[in-house]
């Protein structure tokens, strides 16, 4: 049987703007593959630089195929022809555009001429539209990544995700931790969730789904959800910028959501409480959470609000 990957689309060092400056100029230069890997080894020396700007770059200048993505299923649909071009780097070079094999193969090129190692690892993500993996059912969320070693460390860097137009998520990917790629990629050989205690696939689909954005506007942590004999506390640390607040919904069909009534929101030694009694909800529930932000100018205030952040189930 033939499994075609296509996929549905922390790190940080002192110099990542002067990286991202070079991949940006130099962009706008018809270089091909060869070249670029001379101008970059003429220009940077460290290796973790190298990489991080190759993942740069790819977010830059290669799009994602939505044309063959969107094809997949259909009766015309040709593997040579539509999908066949993802596993040669220099193809995916010249067209621009690629899946996430694409991606992943032009990534490892890339890394291979500067003799850093690397694999491909192929597996499943859940994103915002698909929150639990069935592995016979969820052929539309196979996807591929890659893992490189760098000093000696094996870190997790996906160039589909980590595309370079939004700046919110541009560097989320590259050496993301494992802690946080697991949140949404899990790898066919689990050792490459690079855990001490690899999840299962249930504990995966049990865990909590959590956009990148929840990390990036300053929450640390993976919150939970505790209870006691007649309440709930959904817990997570304190963000150190409190104009950022929390909404919690539920949902017994996970399709129509309301707002947790009755919560009461407790802070203390470093961390948040939002505490409801567990008779406002059923047995069985599905929640999601909204986050906002309210800047309080003199005659007027700003909202910015994101939805559906963080999906989870009891």
């Amino acid at each position: 049987m033939l499994i075609l990957i296509i996929c549905s689309n922390t790190f940080v060092f002192s110099q990542t703007k002067n990286v991202k400056e070079l991949a940006i100029e130099i962009s706008k230069k018809n270089l091909d593959m060869t070249e670029l890997v001379s101008y970059v080894n003429e220009n940077l020396e460290e290796n973790t630089e190298k990489a991080f700007f190759f993942y740069y770059w790819i977010g830059l200048n290669v799009n994602y195929d939505r044309e063959l993505f969107s094809k997949r299923n259909q009766t015309n649909f040709s593997y040579e022809k539509d999908y066949s071009y993802n596993l040669k780097p220099e193809q995916v070079f010249e067209k621009r555009i690629g899946v996430c094999s694409g991606y992943s193969n032009l990534y490892k090129w890339f890394l291979d001429e500067l003799e850093i190692e690397n694999v491909i690892v192929s597996g499943h993500i859940r994103d915002e539209t698909n929150h639990f993996i069935e592995l016979d059912l969820d052929f539309d969320y196979g996807h591929s990544w890659n893992i490189i070693k760098l000093n000696g460390k094996w870190m997790i860097v996906d160039t589909t995700w980590g595309t370079s137009s939004n700046s919110m998520i541009s560097d989320f990917y590259f050496d993301v931790s494992p802690e946080r790629a697991i949140i949404t990629h899990y790898p066919e050989d689990i050792s490459w969730q690079l855990l001490e205690i690899p999840l299962s696939l249930e504990e995966f689909n049990n865990s909590k789904f959590i956009k990148p954005i929840w990390f990036e506007v300053g929450f640390s942590d993976n919150p939970k959800l505790k209870k006691d004999n007649k309440n709930y506390y959904f817990v997570f640390q304190n963000n150190p910028n409190k104009n950022w607040s929390v909404d919690l919904l539920f949902s017994g069909d996970n399709l129509d959501f309301q707002p947790v009534q009755n919560v009461k929101k407790i802070v203390q030694e470093g961390l948040t409480y939002l505490k409801f009694d567990r008779t406002e909800i059923p047995e069985k529930v599905f929640f999601k959470v909204n986050i906002f932000e309210v800047i309080q100018e003199k005659n007027y205030k700003t909202t910015t609000t994101y939805e559906d952040v963080i999906n989870f189930k009891i």
